[in-house]
C-alpha cells in the first residue's frame, strides 16, 4: 500500500503512544525470534490499533493478535480500516469481520477513505 501522508512528527506520535495508547487501551504486542513483530491496541468493543511489521506478516501473528483483541474486547468488535488497504481488509474478512461502513475519508486525519468493519461471534 502506498504511503499515507505524515500528519504528525515523530516526537508527537511517541508522545500519543506512551500517554494515549500506553495508558488507555489494552495493548498487547508479537514477538518473534526475539524481536517485536507487531502490536494491537484494543478497548471494549474496539481494536484501534493492529500492526504487524511487513517482514514478519503472513507468519500467524496478526491472526493471534486479533483473537487477543476478540477476547479482551468482546462481542461485537469493530475497527477502521483504509479502503486502499485490500491486503487488511482481506485478512479481517477472512477472520469473519464485514463491512459495516464505507466513508469518504473526511472524519479521519488523513482525509483517506476508510471502512468500518464489524466482528460478531456466530
Amino acid at each position: 500500500m502506498p504511503w499515507l501522508p505524515e500528519v504528525h512528527s515523530d516526537v508527537e506520535t511517541l508522545w500519543w503512544m506512551g500517554n494515549v495508547v500506553l495508558r488507555e487501551l489494552s495493548v498487547r504486542v508479537a514477538t518473534q525470534d526475539g524481536a517485536i513483530a507487531g502490536f494491537a491496541a484494543i478497548q471494549p468493543g474496539w481494536l484501534d490499533h493492529l500492526y504487524i511489521a511487513p517482514a514478519r506478516q503472513r507468519a500467524g501473528l496478526g491472526t493471534l493478535l486479533l483473537a487477543e483483541a476478540r477476547r479482551i474486547g468482546g462481542d461485537p468488535l469493530r475497527l477502521w480500516v483504509f479502503q486502499r488497504n485490500l491486503a487488511a481488509r482481506a485478512f479481517y474478512r477472512r477472520h469473519g469481520f464485514v463491512e459495516e461502513e464505507l466513508t469518504d475519508g473526511a472524519a479521519n486525519e488523513e482525509r483517506e477513505p476508510d471502512v468500518r468493519m464489524i466482528w460478531s461471534a456466530p
